[in-house]
């Protein structure tokens, strides 16, 4: 597997495996990283630690990217305002946004693998019990719930995951895991697809029907559910057991790592100890403190080291350029997944942004799309949307002078439409595809040409296609620009994720990841309310803003 010579952890030494001895001082021992090029640098534990983590996050997108099906579909079950919709897809995205920080926390303290089981299982319970919730407010409720606990697996996932591999094959585990990520764009709509295709309804009581929208939780949660069991089988990551001073318990974890991948115990290979880092003074704050306020900050004053030399730099630069990225996903899972519940957002600025891919690929492919660019197709379906507004208009004042069909249409319109275009179901498997395409692209090159060109080629080449959107008229060409423009950020995301796991000590590293995502999520709540005041008025400005901002 081709790796890059000049990639280091922060905390690995130039030090050789065998210049352990038993008259150094406590401290003194093996580097881990170096005893992992001894025992087995990508052997059956990793590949295991690898699926699990990718299952992880497979499920953290199931369960968010799958409320924009489930707010479609159970707008009259519920029946639901525009207002209500944009609340219930939220609510997830809150709570991840709420605790994020939280859990960061708590596995820099407590460790990645309580966290990572004990949120997850959380997550999954409390999935479960939405199935069967008839009421709308404690619907949503739950869903915070689920987002509040998916958060620890949101982030989580990559330090747990990184600690298990050396730094030169950090960022290609990283990138692979992150592949469930497509995995999962398709996976959702595809399921969305075949159990909304079924048309039945099970009244439990006068006020609840089970539906098929409400099956959609159980086949979401299944990745989940697969992870956590595998994650129960492994061990704690040695690097985080190390930062809090328990080398005894990191030993043996190496030692069945050892045994799993090359069938020998430490000793065979003369190592009799770990090193252990020098961090953090091991307290947790959690348990010894007995008022909230010293507890947030003895929080702040653990995290306060990030915002400090030598992690200052890197650590704002690597929150803006995550901030950035999820600015510019966010677009994409507008354009490509939401078309329908993006409507709930953006209908007072009448923009239309919830049709606009549909809307590109049903115009491009018309007779009479010769010879137009994307502002020109996204400028005629706003035209569309108007004329029909008007029509409606004109229509309910010719009702309102006619009596005797007055009732007729009134009770006509108020028939709920929960149905779901196909087409959409189609767009977003594409858009899965490519992105499960640009990971195994990405795995291929990534440790040939480093993680900072990766990030810097993958969000120069979307800029470039940004820009050219706004002149090209050739269909094929559109297409594959905007498919580039959709996905290249995207892989940016896990790859600056990695990167972050790298550029802090084991001790900051949770928080870190948890922060920069964080701070990221804040992106893509700026990008989803801009692009609705923009793009009406000011097509072209806008696809020059995002490719200057993705720049």
């Amino acid at each position: 597997m081709p790796t890059q010579p000049d990639q280091q952890d922060v905390e690995a030494k130039p030090k050789s495996v065998g210049s352990g001895s038993e008259n150094e001082s406590p401290s003194a021992g093996h580097e881990y990283e170096d005893v992992l090029q001894l025992i087995g640098r990508f052997g059956r534990v990793q590949w295991i630690v690898l699926f699990a983590a990718g299952l992880l996050l497979m499920m953290v997108i199931n369960e968010t990217m799958g409320m924009s099906y489930i707010t479609i579909v159970s707008q009259c079950d519920f029946e639901m305002t525009s207002v209500d919709k944009a609340v219930m897809s939220a609510a997830s995205f809150i709570g991840i946004f709420c605790s994020s920080y939280f859990w960061g926390y708590l596995s820099d303290t407590v460790g990645r693998r309580p966290v990572l089981i004990y949120t997850t299982i959380a997550g999954n319970v409390l999935s479960l019990c939405s199935i069967f919730i008839p009421n709308y407010w404690f619907y949503v409720f739950i869903r915070f719930g689920v987002g509040f606990c998916i958060a620890g697996a949101s982030s989580t996932t990559y330090a747990y995951l990184g600690e298990f591999f050396t730094p030169r094959h950090r960022p290609i585990a990283i990138n692979y895991a992150s592949l469930f990520v497509g995995i999962s764009t398709v996976y959702v709509p595809a399921i969305a697809w075949l159990v909304l295709s079924m048309d039945w309804s099970v009244n439990v009581t006068d006020d609840f029907a089970f539906r098929p929208w409400r099956l959609l939780t159980i086949f979401y949660m299944l990745p989940g559910v697969i992870g956590t069991t595998m994650l129960w089988t492994l061990p704690e990551s040695p690097k985080i057991l190390l930062s809090l001073r328990k080398a005894e318990e990191a030993f043996s974890v190496v030692d069945w790592i050892a045994v799993k991948n090359s069938g020998k115990h430490l000793h065979e290979f003369k190592v009799k100890k770990l090193k252990t880092e020098v961090c953090c003074d091991g307290e947790n704050v959690l348990l010894i403190s007995k008022s909230a306020s010293a507890t947030i900050k003895k929080m702040w004053k653990e995290t306060l080291p990030l915002l400090k030399r030598p992690h200052l730099v890197n650590f704002v630069i690597s929150c803006t350029i995550m901030c950035g990225l999820f600015f510019r996903w966010v677009i994409s899972q507008i354009c490509i997944i939401g078309w329908h519940f993006t409507m709930t957002y953006f209908e007072n600025s009448s923009s239309g942004m919830g049709l606009w891919y549909p809307e590109i690929q049903n115009r491009l492919g018309s007779s009479d799309a010769d010879n137009l660019t994307v502002c020109n197709v996204i400028d005629a379906s706003i035209d569309q949307m108007q004329a029909n507004t008007t029509s409606k208009v004109s229509l309910l004042e010719n009702i309102k002078r006619m009596p005797n069909i007055k009732m007729l249409y009134l009770k006509h319109i108020k028939i709920c439409d929960d149905h779901i275009n196909t087409k959409s179901y189609i767009d977003t498997i594409t858009y899965g595809t490519a992105l499960i395409v640009g990971y195994i692209v990405m795995g291929l090159v990534i440790n040939k040409i480093g993680r900072k060109a990766s990030i810097f080629l993958g969000l120069t080449f979307a800029g470039v296609c940004a820009i050219a959107l706004i002149w090209i008229k050739d269909d094929v060409v559109i297409v594959v620009c905007f498919c580039l423009y959709l996905v290249l950020p995207g892989l940016c995301i896990s790859i600056l994720s990695g990167a972050v796991v790298d550029l802090v000590p084991t001790h900051l590293r949770g928080k870190a990841v948890c922060i920069c995502l964080m701070l990221g999520r804040t992106g893509s709540v700026f990008g989803s309310n801009i692009i609705g005041v923009l793009l009406d008025a000011y097509c072209t400005a806008t696809f020059g803003v995002f490719s200057g901002f993705v720049l």
